[in-house]
């Protein structure tokens, strides 16, 4: 537009200036002054357009594409090639459309999606993609400048409900990785006919509707509550446990000691002989013993020396 302006201007312009020269050196006598400044002034307009019109389209000529882009070339809206990076020439009733070929970015915000339970699921993901340089030219013939809009978002959107509705919701964190893969592959195969590159395809975010995520909260907490209880119970029957393997240790051990007792009797009364018992007996009457009254038939024989001592003064009988 500016450079069909300036052609305009320089028309307008140099046009006047070298139509009213010409008619005052058409007035003017042969080899007058005024005839020969009527020339210079035509000549002087006709060099003005010249420089005018070359100058100009020159320098509107000459573009600079930069590096990682290509431009589509337009002639009166019809595409007639691109130009890839560096300066280049390209006429300037022409117009063009700048199409990057480097790996770009583009975020999408909450996609809703659904799972097998048909309960909502938002996905925010991120899609890094690039078209090939060669391409641009038939992806703007065939498709149109909104490329992205036509063949990336839908194919996204439709891949990632396919993918959750085949899992439960509470199977979709654990699968986020297969989800991703599958969803990238599919969006691989199907771009590749359009020359584009799926780089890369990311996750930020899996998330839920508050109502779920309240009632998962709540599922969690009575599932924590639950399991406190099983602890205290498992608790309890340890206790339990204890107190009856202490009772069994201490009823064990009576019973130890009881046998004990009973084996140490049945030595005792095994090594008692009736000398033994006459023996301890006596052992166990005082010193001032004077008389001692002995059963009969008993066989028992004791030396009164043994009662009475050196003295003498008593005396025993035994029968």
């Amino acid at each position: 537009m500016p450079w069909i302006i300036s052609m305009v201007l320089a028309v307008a312009i140099c046009g006047t200036v070298f139509f009213f020269a010409r008619l005052a050196r058409g007035a003017a006598v042969d080899g007058s002054v005024e005839r020969l400044r009527a020339s210079i002034v035509m000549v002087a307009a006709a060099v003005l357009f010249v420089a005018w019109v070359g100058l100009h389209t020159l320098a509107a000529s000459l573009k600079t594409v930069e590096a990682g882009h290509v431009v589509v070339v337009y002639q009166f809206g019809e595409i007639v090639g691109q130009k890839s990076e560096g300066l280049q020439f390209i006429a300037p009733w022409q117009t063009v459309k700048t199409e990057s070929v480097q790996v770009r970015r583009q975020r999408f915000d909450n996609i809703s999606a659904f799972s097998k339970e048909t309960q909502d699921v938002l996905i925010t993901a991120t899609v890094n993609y690039s078209v090939s340089p060669d391409a641009v030219q038939t992806l703007y013939r065939t498709v149109g400048t909104a490329w992205f809009d036509v063949l990336i978002e839908p194919r996204l959107i439709n891949f990632l409900k396919e993918e959750t509705v085949q899992y439960s919701t509470v199977d979709l964190a654990p699968n986020r990785e297969k989800i991703r893969a599958n969803v990238r592959a599919k969006l691989t195969a199907e771009l590749a006919p359009f020359s584009i590159t799926v780089n890369d395809l990311l996750f930020d975010n899996v998330d839920f509707r508050p109502e779920f995520k309240q009632a998962i909260e709540q599922k969690q907490i009575a599932t924590q509550d639950a399991l406190r209880e099983q602890e205290k119970v498992k608790q309890r029957q340890f206790e339990a446990e204890q107190l009856v393997e202490t009772a069994k240790g201490e009823a064990e051990s009576t019973r130890v000691r009881a046998d004990g007792q009973a084996k140490a009797n049945k030595l005792l009364a095994e090594s008692l002989s009736p000398e033994v018992i006459q023996f301890q007996a006596i052992q166990k009457l005082g010193d001032k013993i004077q008389i001692a009254l002995i059963p009969s038939g008993q066989g028992i024989i004791i030396d009164p020396a043994t009662l009475l001592g050196t003295l003498g003064a008593g005396t025993a009988t035994a029968r």
